[in-house]
Parts: C-alpha cells; structure tokens; sequence
C-alpha cells in the first residue's frame, strides 16, 4: 500500500509539471491512469488527485460541449477552470478569451466582463489573440456589469437538498458529489449511469446525447466524404 501512495505523489508532482508546461491531456491521462489503478485496489484517492484531476477534466470537455452548441455549460467549466487559472499558467489569455467568448454567448455578461477586464491587463493585453481583441475592448468599454444568471440547481444525490449544478460539495452536507464526464455538473441520483469503459459517473441522458451526437457526426462524415 506504501508504494501504491508513493506512486500516487509521483503521479501527481508528474502531472503537475505537466499542466504547467500546458500538455493537459498527458496530466490528464496520467491522473486518470493512477486514479483507476488505486479504485481498483481500494485504496483511498488523494484529493489533490481528485481536484487536480477534475479541473483538466473540465478544461478538456470544454471543445466538445462548443461543439453541441451547448454554451451555457461551456461556459460554466470555463468559469471553473477560470478561477483556477494559476494552475493553466501556459495558456492564461487563451483560456481567460475562450471565457469571455462563451460566457458572452451564454448571456452571462458579469463574467465575460470580469474575465475581459484581466485580459486588458498590461500583463496579458499584448498576448492576446487580434481576432479578438476588439470584441474584448468593446466588452469592457460597455462595462455591461449585469448580474449573472443563477446557475440552475439540482438536487444533492446525498442529502436532496438543492445545490448549483457546477458546484461540486453540497451546500448542505458539505459532501464532495462526483461530477458528470460529460458535462462536468453534479451527479444527480435519478439520472444515474457509469460509463462502461471507465467507470466513471455522469448523467444517463448525457450519455445518451453524447452517443447520438457521434452518430449523427459520423453519419455527416461518410456522407460528405462519399457524397452519398
């Protein structure tokens, strides 16, 4: 069990040097793998492990929920993994203007300023991407510092009491909810599922959404390829 938890401290100091140096998917997957190899043996995982692990998780599904036009919840893992930024030191002003464009596109105006105003910053100003930079000026020139919509809340899986759906410890208890792979909000119980190549929670809906969206993309696809 010893070497197990020494494992474990490696993987994390690992993949922390490599989120630093901006390579999310090898931290991801090196999380991941130890996360599995020590639920398999039942033994405790850290919660470095599991925070660290969770906020790759969120900044790597990001793409996907842009892809299924599904803004509002991009835009709330991008929040999340936005008031971590210190942990994305490699690609603040990319993640902070991927921030400012989808929360504007979700109509969450308080944050799309908050997160444009940092990237005027003179730290930031000059990195940032000329496609954008008008638009972020604009944003925050408008100063449009109208409250945000509250995050629509479901119930603890562990005490039924409601709690935001990106939060991720109850209101309540104080319980840590596992977190949909999918969307990345709290696990409900009546909408349940693991996945069945991972074992990790989500949404049976989600799933489900997500498996129809890789269908029907992989149906455009040959289409388009073949032009049948």
């Amino acid at each position: 069990m010893q070497m197990n938890r020494e494992a474990a401290k490696t993987a994390i100091i690992i993949a922390r040097e490599e989120q630093a140096r901006g390579c999310y998917r090898i931290a991801h997957q090196l999380l991941f793998g130890m996360h599995q190899e020590l639920t398999q043996k039942g033994i405790k995982v850290p919660s470095e492990m599991e925070n660290n692990l969770m906020l790759l998780h969120s900044y790597l599904i990001v793409k996907g929920l842009v892809k299924r036009g599904e803004h509002m919840k991009a835009s709330r893992m991008l929040i999340r993994v936005a008031n971590n930024i210190s942990r994305f030191p490699a690609h603040v002003v990319p993640i902070l203007t991927s921030a400012v464009i989808e929360c504007s596109k979700a109509g969450l105006k308080s944050s799309a300023f908050n997160y444009a105003a940092q990237l005027l910053k003179p730290e930031n100003r000059k990195k940032v991407d000329e496609k954008y930079r008008k638009r972020i000026e604009a944003i925050v020139r408008k100063s449009d510092r109208t409250a945000d919509e509250d995050d629509k809340k479901s119930a603890c899986p562990y005490c039924n009491n409601l709690t935001e759906e990106s939060e991720l410890v109850c209101n309540s208890c104080k319980n840590l909810i596992p977190y949909c792979i999918v969307t990345g909000r709290h696990i409900i119980s009546e909408d349940f599922a693991l996945c069945p190549s991972c074992n990790f929670p989500g949404y049976f809906s989600e799933f489900k959404r997500y498996t129809d969206f890789l269908v029907v993309s992989f149906v455009y696809f040959i289409r388009h390829e073949y032009r049948l």
